[in-house]
């Protein structure tokens, strides 16, 4: 299995897809695009992932714990240097994507057109981190919202 060990997303308005671009250990650069219909589908599972392994305790809203979990997230993301393309950079538009999910953890698996599968494993932080940059490629888009649960889009910097 090959692993993805960073990536970095940008909305490209001619092909109306999210473009993540990624470093495939070992191999280099390479690139996945996500249809609006695959990325909805991903983030709709990936939310239901972390309402499911938020704590159950009653001295808290969920709704307000996940919120507060996905903005403290995103303030400990620390920016760092896009992902470079190649110019003959492969490049995949996956019809899907399978993942595995854990109280600790998130792997995605990618196809690849070999039939071998690019994975790309995250902590739970990491997954919200994921999830905020997706959001904003989202928005850019001009994509509908609605996939996004409300406790995320509390946790919007600038919102009350």
């Amino acid at each position: 299995m090959l692993q993805l060990t960073k990536v970095t997303f940008t909305y490209n308005e001619v092909e109306d897809r999210i473009r993540m671009s990624a470093v495939l250990k070992g191999e280099g650069p390479m690139v996945f695009w996500l249809t609006q219909r695959l990325a909805s589908r991903l983030v709709g599972a990936l939310t239901d992932h972390l309402e499911r392994s938020a704590s159950r305790s009653s001295l808290m809203d969920r709704s307000l714990l996940l919120s507060c979990q996905q903005r403290d997230a995103e303030w400990q993301h620390a920016p760092s240097e896009p992902v470079g393309s190649v110019k003959d950079s492969l490049q995949v538009l996956p019809a899907k994507v399978d993942m595995s999910c854990s109280a600790e953890k998130v792997v995605l698996l990618f196809p690849l057109l070999d039939g071998e599968e690019a994975q790309l494993q995250m902590s739970l932080q990491e997954l919200r981190q994921w999830l905020g940059i997706v959001y904003r490629q989202f928005k850019n888009a001009g994509w509908p919202l609605a996939v996004w649960p409300e406790w995320f889009t509390q946790a919007e910097p600038g919102r009350n």
